[in-house]
């Protein structure tokens, strides 16, 4: 089968229709999520006939129902999320009222357990409308970095858009993929962010065909929180179903979990990152190339944030800056696309902790995070740059990355003069502008 190379002219972040703004943006300004406890005792339901077993649901919902009545909203959604210990419930303000006002009535409830509003959160997938050939990056050792470590055993997990589960860099990656977004059911093997987020992370090697993975031989779960509009290839996500994706996240467990999204704070998607982090999950972000200080959630200190050249100032604490700009990957329909933006960098940073994970089964959040300081030998706004060769092959013996030399255009930039605090020697001779 002959694949095509597909040069796509993208437009994530400022080519997007106005009708399709417009209409999210009304959609979300009357939405709320409150939460109850789902214990029968915490929620005033004790004393109902029946076992527990059998009228938890009932009881539950017909506390919903009632909460739903006296506040005068309308239902759109509801789901569990078994590892808080809450009922969440995605409800409209109806009539003429106010979000804010619904939202300060149901907090004032002491049914809810917690209240707040459905927020838009954006994929950090930047392009420039004109994407050239030129530019990118060249890692020379990434064949002696996959004799060391591939992802083997490693399960990465994708919350985003859909992927391609039919691209043959793919097809044989993806062990779960399960759809979040009620009013798009149909599009989850054409969408483009999360098939090229997965094909940085994990595209097969040796199969003759385009690119290799940054960890080839991971497996992938996919949960599909965002969309995409057609028209305007635009991929946004609301609060609501990546609360619902990260409910299913908590389930699945994947190892590491790749988060290319970008938001106002939000209490819910907090608690389910702590508790993931606390399960013994990698976390890893995508930092906003324009507010990088207040992008969450890779802001938390509990979230590796990832950044690239383009970020306009210092990113959060313990973040890293990785590739992000004119990046080779995969696009729906067994084709291939460049791409850039904070997404990509934090797909290569999920790969690198897949080929981590795979050589210390026990890595947690934060000995990933030393190690990518300790493979480092560069800095930019004062957070370390990604090397892969280093990373993973700087504590084997022979390490292959000791005469590494990137390729690229001003290869300079982000030279350092300083010895090799691993006692290597000074490698290379500068660092890619990303």
């Amino acid at each position: 089968m002959r694949l095509s190379l597909l040069i796509l002219l993208v437009c994530l972040t400022g080519c997007q229709t106005a009708g399709y703004r417009d209409g999210l943006e009304e959609r979300l300004s009357r939405q709320i999520v409150f939460t109850v406890d789902a214990d029968i005792k915490a929620a005033g339901l004790a004393g109902s006939v029946g076992s527990q077993d059998e009228n938890t649901d009932r009881q539950l919902e017909a506390l919903i129902n009632r909460i739903i009545r006296s506040h005068h909203l309308v239902k759109v959604s509801e789901w569990s999320i078994g590892p808080l210990g809450i009922r969440a419930v995605l409800v409209e303000v109806a009539g003429n009222d106010t979000r804010e006002s619904a939202a300060a009535k149901l907090a004032a409830d002491e049914r809810v357990e917690s209240v707040q509003f459905v927020s838009r959160f954006d994929l950090l997938s930047y392009n420039d409308p004109y994407v050239h050939l030129q530019g990118g990056i060249q890692e020379d050792n990434i064949e002696s970095v996959h004799e060391i470590a591939t992802g083997k055993n490693v399960i990465v997990g994708i919350l985003d858009t859909g992927i391609d589960r039919t691209h043959p860099e793919l097809a044989d990656k993806i062990v779960f993929a399960r759809n979040f977004v009620a009013h798009d059911p149909g599009r989850f093997d054409f969408d483009d962010h999360g098939t090229a987020v997965a094909g940085v992370i994990a595209s097969s090697a040796n199969n003759h065909l385009g690119i290799v993975g940054v960890a080839p031989d991971v497996s992938l779960m996919a949960f599909k929180a965002c969309w995409q509009d057609p028209a305007s290839r635009r991929a946004a996500c609301d609060s609501a179903s990546i609360v619902k994706a990260m409910v299913a996240v908590l389930e699945q467990q994947p190892h590491i979990l790749n988060l290319s999204i970008a938001g106002p704070p939000d209490p819910l998607i907090r608690r389910l990152i702590e508790r993931a982090v606390r399960q013994g999950m990698i976390v890893v972000a995508a930092v906003d190339e324009q507010k990088p200080a207040q992008t969450f959630p890779a802001s938390m200190p509990e979230v590796i944030g990832v950044g690239n050249s383009q970020t306009a100032g210092p990113l959060p604490p313990g973040s890293v800056i990785a590739p992000g700009v004119d990046v080779l990957t995969t696009a729906p329909g067994a084709t291939y696309v460049f791409k850039s933006g904070s997404s990509i960098s934090t797909a290569f940073v999920s790969g690198a902790a897949a080929l981590l994970k795979e050589r210390m089964p026990a890595l947690s959040v934060d000995e990933f995070r030393a190690q990518l300081a300790a493979g480092s030998g560069y800095s930019l706004h004062a957070s370390p740059v990604l090397d892969i060769c280093q990373l993973i092959a700087w504590k084997h013996d022979g390490n292959p990355c000791l005469s590494a030399v990137v390729i690229a255009t001003d290869k300079d930039k982000y030279r350092i003069n300083a010895p090799d605090q691993r006692g290597d020697g000074v490698r290379g001779t500068g660092y890619p502008v990303y």
